[in-house]
């Protein structure tokens, strides 16, 4: 079983490495299913989002260094995807650049009787073993050790998918209106 963790570390870190040298965020891998079906998920970011061409050319490249080192020993289908609007928060520096924003958080064991907390990333504490702080709704601070953090991500809001449009409305709207017409 050692052996099979340590595969998969070092593909991670092989897949790591390709896509942070092209100037991408490498956020998480993971590999699912067994015999054909094994499925080896890529997500992978970028400060100005990822089109459906990146995440292609990203997976050519991938699966082509991937099989030249023969790195993966059985037959599997290679998935290169953004993280979409609810992306998963894995590391710390996850957690520290998305402060402010709205997350769900499921423990692995439980507090005040939960599991599953929802608010506002207020901070990472990291003066020892770090913790998450979130805002709850009712504005309660609810310490959350990064170790008994089971799976957490990002949660939209109706509000917040409202302001991107219209944020994206008034873009449009100001190239119209700053296009200059140069026809005599």
């Amino acid at each position: 079983m050692l052996a099979l963790r340590d595969q998969a570390l070092d593909i991670a870190e092989t897949i790591e490495h390709l896509v942070t040298q092209d100037g991408f965020e490498f956020v998480v891998c993971e590999m699912k299913g067994t015999g054909r079906r094994r499925l080896l998920r890529v997500i992978v970011d970028h400060p100005n989002g990822i089109t459906l061409d990146q995440c292609a050319a990203l997976s050519r490249r991938i699966g082509d260094h991937l099989d030249a080192l023969d790195a993966v020993p059985t037959a599997y289908t290679l998935e290169v995807s953004s993280p979409g609007v609810e992306r998963g928060l894995y590391r710390l520096t996850d957690y520290r650049r998305f402060v402010g924003h709205r997350v769900r958080v499921r423990t692995a064991t439980t507090l005040d009787g939960k599991r599953v907390f929802r608010g506002r990333l207020q901070e990472v504490r990291e003066s020892g073993p770090p913790v998450i702080v979130l805002a709850g709704d009712t504005g309660a601070e609810v310490p959350i050790a990064f170790s008994n953090i089971a799976q957490a991500q990002l949660e939209v809001t109706d509000t917040d998918l409202f302001r991107v449009a219209e944020e994206k409305r008034a873009a449009r709207e100001g190239l119209r209106e700053g296009t200059v017409d140069t026809a005599p």
